[in-house]
C-alpha cells in the first residue's frame, strides 16, 4: 500500500480568486448554482463552471467517466482556480479515481481547496493520500437550504474555514434560536487529539481493500451519513473495524445523522445510539454524535487532515483546531 503522501495545506482565498463549481458525482444544472454564484460574488470571489461536466447519464455527470474526469483533473490543474466546490454528492466519485493521472497530479497541481461531502469523501480520501492535500468536508454548491438561520451557519462556517488564516479554535454548536435541535451526546467520555480524517461512512466503507482506504491510527475519526438503517449503520462499522480502519484512533466525531436513528420498526432493531455504543465504546477513545457536521441543514466546514482536539464528558464536548487550516 502507498504511503500517505505529506501534508500540504492550500492558501486561503482572497478578493478576486476563482471557485470552480465540479461534478464527480451526479449530474447538476448551471442553473441550480446560481445561489452559489451570488454567494461566491458577495464574498468578491469569481466563479467558473468552465469544469462543469454538460451532460449527464443517468445519475452520472458527464457523457462517460472518462469526461468526468478530465473535467475534474482539469479544475485541479487549472492555474486560473484556487478552489473547487463541489455541485452535488450522490454516486459517481470512485469511479474516477482510478481514472485520475495522479503522478501528473502529483507534479504539476498547485494545492487548492477542495470541499464537498457525502460522496465526495473518495475524492477527500484520495487527494489526502495521494498528493497529501488538506480538503474541507463541508456544504455542497447546489444543495438548497431553506431555513435561513441554518443558512447563515453554513455560510459563515465556510467562509470563515475559506478565507481565515488563524485557527478555527473552539467549533460553535448552533443555537436552538438557529433552528438547531440536535443536542450533542455524548456516547463516551475522554480526551482525544489528532489530525481529523473521515466523512461519510458510507464511502469509507466502500473504499476498504483499495489504495484509498481509511487509515485513523493516531487520528480523531469524523463520521457521518443518511438513509441508512441502524443495521446497515452496524455492517459498515464492523467493515472498517474487521478491516483495521479504526485500530489507533484517537477519537469519534459522528455528526448529526437523524435519518439514522431508528429503523421503521423500532421493536425489530437496535437504535443507532446502542449500535455506537456497541462498536465504539470498546475502542476506548472518546465518542461524540450529534454535531452539524454532513447531511444536516446546518454545517461545519471542517478541514481533513488539520491536526483537532474532541474533549467529551458528561453533558458537555467540545471540538476544536490549533492550527490554521489554509495557509
Amino acid at each position: 500500500m502507498r504511503a500517505a503522501a505529506a501534508r500540504r495545506i492550500p492558501p486561503a482565498l482572497k478578493p478576486g480568486d476563482c471557485v470552480a463549481f465540479v461534478a464527480p458525482a451526479k449530474p447538476v444544472a448551471p442553473a441550480a448554482l446560481e445561489s452559489a454564484m451570488a454567494l461566491l460574488q458577495s464574498w468578491q470571489l469569481s466563479s467558473t463552471t468552465r469544469w462543469l461536466p454538460s451532460a449527464a447519464r443517468g445519475y452520472l455527470a458527464g457523457e462517460s467517466d472518462g469526461a468526468r474526469a478530465a473535467a475534474l483533473q482539469g479544475a485541479l490543474l487549472d492555474p486560473q482556480v484556487q478552489a473547487l466546490w463541489c455541485a452535488r454528492g450522490g454516486y459517481g466519485t470512485t469511479r474516477l479515481l482510478p481514472l485520475l493521472d495522479w503522478d501528473l497530479l502529483r507534479r504539476a497541481a498547485p494545492c487548492k481547496i477542495v470541499t464537498g461531502y457525502s460522496d465526495i469523501t473518495a475524492l477527500h480520501q484520495a487527494l489526502a493520500l495521494e498528493l497529501g492535500w488538506v480538503c474541507f468536508h463541508g456544504p455542497v454548491a447546489a444543495l438548497p437550504v431553506p431555513d435561513a438561520a441554518a443558512l447563515d451557519f453554513t455560510r459563515s462556517q465556510l467562509r470563515q474555514a475559506w478565507t481565515q488564516r488563524t485557527p478555527l479554535g473552539t467549533l460553535p454548536v448552533p443555537l436552538a434560536a438557529q433552528g438547531w435541535q440536535q443536542p450533542a451526546q455524548v456516547v463516551c467520555s475522554g480526551s482525544g487529539h489528532g489530525p481529523l480524517v473521515g466523512g461519510n461512512l458510507s464511502l469509507l466503507a466502500a473504499l476498504s481493500g483499495t489504495r484509498w482506504q481509511l487509515r485513523s491510527a493516531g487520528a480523531l475519526l469524523l463520521l457521518e451519513d443518511v438513509d441508512e438503517a441502524p443495521y446497515r449503520i452496524d455492517r459498515m462499522l464492523n467493515q472498517l473495524l474487521q478491516a483495521g480502519s479504526l485500530a489507533g484512533c484517537t477519537g469519534v466525531v459522528f455528526g448529526a445523522s437523524p435519518a439514522c436513528e431508528q429503523a421503521a420498526n423500532p421493536a425489530a432493531s437496535l437504535s443507532l445510539m446502542e449500535v455506537l455504543q456497541d462498536l465504539l465504546a470498546p475502542l476506548q477513545v472518546p465518542v461524540v454524535y450529534g454535531w452539524p457536521a454532513g447531511h444536516t441543514a446546518h454545517q461545519w466546514t471542517l478541514p481533513l487532515g488539520v491536526a483537532a482536539s474532541l474533549v467529551a464528558a458528561a453533558g458537555a464536548a467540545t471540538l476544536s483546531f490549533s492550527a490554521g487550516a489554509v495557509a
